[in-house]
């Protein structure tokens, strides 16, 4: 009897988190798609294909997370970015707030923050930020998927211009960086297709290194 009720208890406090969580899954999307704005770059349309992509690594290596949480931490991973950088750094400070503010519970908290924070290249270059949840692995990769492919090769010259890259600057990124994110896939579905999408960056580079030669010509 008491184990019945304990049980009980417990599903009906597991609820009540669900419900809550819903409820803030819900309301992030409204501030955030009005936060960052349309940007292809860095904006929602970004969240959205990271939110996918993060969703396809759960289904496709059968991961056993929440969901909610899971969304909660890719609507807020770049919110920083309306501050400056470290963008994570600042995405992590405000997710920090904004969940302690709403009764989160901690270590739901700890795994977001971490998560934010594992899931920039630099940051965790120059802190030496490991992961501490499945989430963190997740969000990495589904947010470096988004570097890659054509949407990641236009996504590279609109931040090179933002940011006043030269050409030469923008392709040693695609290099440096860019052509080397699928040694850093957690998981397999993750390294497959970012090898996939890999391929089109390169033969989108053979093109306009083509296109490139022929103007010198001229």
């Amino acid at each position: 009897m008491w184990v019945d009720r304990k049980i009980h208890q417990y599903h009906i406090w597991r609820c009540l988190i669900i419900v809550v969580l819903s409820d803030l899954v819900n309301e992030l999307k409204i501030f955030v798609r009005k936060a960052l704005g349309n940007s292809f770059e860095h904006g929602y349309p970004h969240i959205e294909r990271v939110l996918n992509n993060a969703y396809e690594i759960v289904d496709h290596e059968e991961l056993d997370i929440d969901r909610n949480i899971l969304t909660i931490t890719v609507l807020l991973h770049d919110i920083g970015r309306l501050i400056g950088e470290p963008h994570a750094y600042y995405s992590s400070l405000f997710a920090k707030a904004y969940l302690s503010d709403r009764g989160v519970s901690s270590d739901v908290i700890d795994c977001v923050v971490n998560a934010i924070l594992y899931h920039s290249y630099s940051y965790v270059l120059e802190h030496n930020i490991k992961p501490i949840c499945e989430i963190s692995k997740i969000l990495s990769d589904a947010d470096k998927l988004d570097a890659l492919g054509v949407v990641g090769f236009i996504r590279v010259f609109l931040y090179g211009e933002r940011v006043g890259r030269s050409l030469k600057e923008t392709m040693d990124h695609f290099n440096n960086k860019i052509l080397n994110l699928h040694k850093l896939m957690h998981y397999r579905y993750s390294r497959e297709k970012a090898l996939k999408l890999r391929e089109r960056i390169l033969e989108m580079l053979r093109y306009l290194n083509d296109e490139l030669i022929l103007e010198n010509k001229v």
